[in-house]
């Protein structure tokens, strides 16, 4: 015989199926990344177990649900951002020595290739990515320059460096190329 489950079992219980398919519909309205949402509601209702002694009528609970929900997509999403740059920078670092050269041997057919992605981008994000990788602005510079604020520069030079990652996927040339003609704008 199993023992009777607690209060606290019930209000979850209840709340979790009131609200999961709701919560979940409103994650899919920022992304269709269905792996991510069932990680971010896992989170999400951690968190709410973690407080439900606080919660006294799960039908009113949908918002402090969704607002857990919401917190932790933009935690995922600046976390993510930071990834991004952080994979470029780290990608110049480690490719210093071998792109010099490299750029000397292949160097025009190479930059075609560089330019024609950076091409493909889509307007703001090359433009972003240009004023910053090319003429060595400042996220605050640029948002100065375009009347932006610094976050939506910051969102714009992550969607091009993962849109340029995509590429780089498939082109080692142009990797190179990439980390080669950024080293040498420092120089």
């Amino acid at each position: 015989m199993q023992p009777a489950p607690s209060s606290s079992n019930l209000v979850f219980t209840r709340l979790y199926l009131e609200t999961r398919d709701r919560v979940f519909a409103y994650l899919s309205r920022f992304t269709s990344d269905t792996t991510l949402i069932e990680d971010l509601l896992q989170q999400c209702y951690l968190k709410i177990w973690e407080r439900i002694e606080v919660i006294r009528d799960p039908a009113e609970a949908l918002p402090l649900v969704k607002t857990y929900a919401r917190n932790l997509l933009i935690d995922e999403v600046r976390r993510r951002m930071r990834e991004d740059a952080q994979w470029l920078e780290n990608l110049e670092k480690e490719t210093g020595s071998i792109t010099e050269s490299y750029i000397s041997d292949n160097g025009r057919a190479q930059l075609q290739a560089l330019d024609q992605a950076i091409d493909r981008l889509p307007g703001n994000c090359r433009e972003v990515f240009l004023m910053h990788r090319e003429k060595g602005m400042s996220y605050r510079e640029i948002a100065e320059q375009l009347s932006l604020s610094v976050s939506m520069v910051e969102k714009y030079m992550s969607r091009a460096i993962r849109l340029l990652k995509n590429d780089l996927l498939t082109d080692y040339n142009l990797i190179l190329t990439i980390v080669a003609s950024s080293s040498m704008l420092k120089l």
